[in-house]
């Protein structure tokens, strides 16, 4: 007899490894199904999991804007700093649809604040407005417990106060079903997308991921909760103590989860990096970047034909874009102030000197006048000018005259 108990726990042991594996997986499991179950709806599955409004069906009710290809470009407020892009949509019931996106091709610029505004067929002449928090790229906006989310919507659309330093490039409205199915393919969606896709690095990714359905290091910590719960119980009722090796491998493997996710991260970012660089030219390099667009506007400055030992002053309302473009025109001796600056002091006309060039960006601080070739302060001071460059009233290159 006392051979069999010593060969029984010798077997016990060389499983408890294996066992523990099995445990973890299986807390993990039950700990994403809990997750999933909590923000999801009542319905097991959709059947249209996803009801899209593309840019092109938006209108613009209030402010400025255009479509530009298969984008809606808002680039004015009205009088009230206010612009509004509007769509009607497919009719659906608020209760199955909770998590919206608002694609949009960059950043809102800053000092923008963004809402979102919906209509329902019940309240036909009511129109809901929800603040948005702005973010890098598109904005994902959870819908569930608002008060005006109800009933039947019908229309929904991105309004903009306040400022409006840069255009605000919108691509599409999506909101999706909140179905346990579709939730579940949401969470997993948010597990495996590439932190670069939204021109984020494997750090940021894991500060963004707060924003998901049911971030990744939430489940494994409720899964390393209820595989030590169970393994805690499961010795009270046996009345055997336990092993204290085992508690601690169940942190490892909740430890490796969460680093194995987060090697996984550094390796996409490298592999995306690597496709987008590799091999390039410095241009073809900067081309490929996240703010490519405001490269091109670098790039037209700095083939422009004029002199090359000038100073080049950056003029914008917008400080990223003063701040990137001046970046891109290095190692040229180009300035751009900052905020804080501009708030001691506006560039003056007495302050340029005779052959600086002056890069005006979507700004109101200067504009060009191309007819009697001056530079027009808003007092009505002016500065004569010889034009370089021009795209339009949204980018002039001038060369101060004597």
């Amino acid at each position: 007899m006392p051979d069999t108990v010593v060969v029984a726990t010798s077997a016990d042991r060389r499983g408890s490894p294996a066992r523990l594996a099995l445990v973890f997986a299986v807390a993990f499991v039950v700990a994403l199904a809990g997750a999933v179950t909590l923000k999801a709806g009542p319905k097991l599955t959709a059947g249209q999991e996803t009801i899209g409004v593309p840019a092109s069906a938006m209108q613009v009710v209030r402010g400025r804007g255009h479509q530009e290809g298969d984008r809606l470009v808002l680039d004015g407020l009205d009088a009230e700093r206010t612009a509004v892009a509007f769509a009607t949509t497919t009719p659906f019931a608020a209760a199955d649809y909770t998590r919206a996106v608002w694609r949009l091709s960059a950043a809102a610029p800053p000092g923008a604040q963004l809402g979102m505004v919906w209509r329902t067929r019940e309240e036909p002449r009511r129109t809901f407005t929800l603040p948005l928090e702005t973010t890098r790229g598109s904005i994902e906006v959870d819908l569930s417990g608002q008060p005006g989310w109800k009933g039947t919507i019908v229309a929904v659309g991105l309004g903009v106060r306040g400022a409006l330093d840069a255009p605000l490039l919108i691509e599409a409205f999506e909101v999706r079903s909140n179905a346990w199915t579709t939730t579940l393919a949401d969470v997993l969606r948010d597990w495996s997308e590439s932190p670069y896709g939204e021109h984020r690095t494997a750090i940021a990714q894991l500060s963004f991921e707060e924003r998901h359905v049911a971030p990744f290091v939430a489940v494994v910590a409720a899964a390393l909760a209820l595989a030590l719960a169970w393994l805690a119980f499961r010795g009270w009722r046996r009345g055997t103590p336990v092993a204290s090796w085992a508690f601690a491998a169940l942190f490892l493997a909740a430890w490796l989860a969460v680093d194995l996710r987060w090697q996984t991260l550094m390796w996409r970012e490298h592999a995306a990096a690597w496709s987008a660089f590799a091999g390039k030219p410095l241009d073809g390099k900067l081309a490929s970047m996240g703010d490519a667009a405001i490269f091109e506007v670098a790039r037209k400055v700095r083939d422009a034909p004029r002199p090359r030992d000038a100073r080049i002053l950056v003029v914008a309302d917008s400080s990223h874009l003063r701040q990137r473009v001046a970046w891109f025109l290095y190692p040229e001796n180009a300035y751009a102030p900052s905020d804080l600056q501009l708030r001691g002091a506006r560039l003056a006309p007495g302050q340029l000197r005779a052959g600086d060039q002056v890069l005006l960006l979507l700004t109101r601080a200067i504009a060009w006048d191309r007819d009697r070739h001056l530079l027009v302060w808003p007092d009505g001071a002016t500065r004569a000018g010889r034009e370089i460059l021009s795209d339009g009233p949204s980018l002039s290159l001038v060369e101060v005259a004597p």
